[in-house]
């Protein structure tokens, strides 16, 4: 029983081109970061606590939800965090 299927498969779908990302949309992805880790904070040293600590089943859930976001993200795009801080500083005058 020879199979001929992968030499004559079509692939169907459409090809992206690539996304620039802006130093002001970067500037706020690092908003964001930050925000996050503020609530990171919050729902860590707060309401861990709260449920009872790591033995309730909602508080891995909650960490695990806060790890899902920082890796689907990459870190709200952390390799590029200095493009933003760049607008930033432009904004406040530091590029004239």
């Amino acid at each position: 029983m020879s199979s001929n299927r992968g030499a004559h498969e079509i692939i169907e779908g459409e090809i992206l081109s690539d996304v620039v990302v802006s130093t002001e949309e970067m500037a706020r992805m690092n908003e964001a970061r930050s925000v996050f880790n503020e609530l990171r904070s919050i729902l860590l040293s707060q309401v861990v606590p709260a449920l009872g600590g790591w033995t309730n089943p909602m508080a891995t859930e909650i960490e695990s939800r806060l790890e899902a976001v920082t890796f689907a993200s990459r870190n709200f795009l952390w390799p590029h965090r200095h493009s933003g801080a760049a607008h930033n500083a432009v904004l406040v005058g530091g590029g004239r």
